[in-house]
């Protein structure tokens, strides 16, 4: 009888153990089904909120596959005509025209990549609201593939149009440098014959022989002279040249007669601001005395009009002889 009693004790013990086990795992059990609840219930609410936010950026965008689908063409329609009519100017340069064309086939390759977009975004209404937005998305994608399409392209376009106008500039400007050497050419061979027969009028005795003849446009600030080469900042020329040593038989004096060409062949004067075609009108008559020795001589000419553009002419009289002649360029 004694030794049944520890029995007892030690299976209530351990029913007592086990029921306190059962308990914390059911507490344990109740306490992760609330987390992963709570968890699940809290993504669920988030993609609930961007669907929501990608239905109300559909509906505010008033998205729609046709709607698109024509934006999309007039897109490429409207490049597609702008890059023609750059291709269609006969004086392209060449390396733009493959970068056009090259840029033709890249608009084809982004119509058929978003027209795809398009055409999977275009599903029925009904389907899109119960979906996981995707569709939508597709058709976002589309209108921003679009817009990025049409303002890439224009900026690439008027880049190449601000090529081209610098191209045609720089050709324009290497033709009259081409035109300005042959007519330079052509004026430098005239003034090759005209010395000869200069030279053999210039033996005579007491006849002034001039070499070094130049004219410099200039201009004047505060007083000092400054060389400039465009007709619009040209103040007043300084025309510059030497008399040669020869011989004089007395000390004499000397009238020169300086007649100043402009491009269109008349003759400047400091007394009128129009130009004449006459013969006897002269730019300037100044004296000097002329002994035979060797002299450096400069001289100015003023005038109210003002100066226009292209190749001018300077020539020299002297004893009704010219005995001198040279061209200068205001551009």
């Amino acid at each position: 009888m004694s030794t049944e009693q520890p029995d007892t004790s030690n299976q209530k013990s351990s029913k007592k153990g086990s029921l306190t086990l059962f308990i914390i795992l059911f507490i344990a059990s109740l306490a992760l089904s609330g987390f992963l609840f709570f968890k699940y219930a809290k993504n669920a609410a988030q993609i609930q909120n961007k669907n929501k936010e990608l239905t109300l950026a559909y509906e505010a965008l008033n998205l729609h596959a046709d709607s698109l689908q024509m934006e999309l063409d007039k897109a490429i329609q409207e490049l597609q005509n702008e890059i023609n009519k750059n291709l269609a100017q006969e004086d392209l340069k060449e390396d733009l025209r493959i970068q056009l064309n090259s840029k033709k086939r890249e608009l084809t390759s982004a119509y058929v990549r978003i027209k795809s977009l398009i055409n999977s975004g275009g599903n029925n209404t009904q389907e899109v609201v119960a979906s996981n937005g995707n569709n939508r998305s597709n058709l976002l994608n589309a209108k921003g593939q679009i817009s990025k399409l049409v303002k890439l392209n224009y900026e690439y376009i008027d880049r190449i149009e601000q090529l081209q106008n610098d191209y045609i500039l720089e050709k324009s400007k290497s033709d009259s440098t081409s035109y300005l050497a042959r007519r330079l050419k052509n004026k430098n061979d005239s003034l090759k014959v005209s010395n000869v027969i200069l030279r053999d009028k210039l033996s005579k005795v007491n006849n002034i022989r001039i070499s070094r003849l130049n004219v410099y446009p200039i201009r004047e600030r505060n007083g000092v002279q400054e060389n400039v080469s465009k007709a619009k900042k040209t103040q007043r020329l300084k025309v510059s040249f030497m008399i040669q040593s020869g011989e004089a038989t007395e000390e004499m004096e000397k009238e020169l007669i300086i007649r100043i060409i402009a491009p269109n062949g008349s003759v400047l004067t400091q007394y009128i601001d129009e130009l004449s075609d006459t013969d006897e009108l002269f730019s300037m008559i100044e004296t000097m005395t002329y002994d035979g020795s060797e002299k450096s001589i400069v001289y100015y000419y003023d005038q109210e009009a003002k100066y226009k553009p292209g190749i001018y002419q300077i020539e020299i009289y002297s004893d009704d002889m010219m005995i001198s002649q040279n061209d200068f360029y205001l551009n």
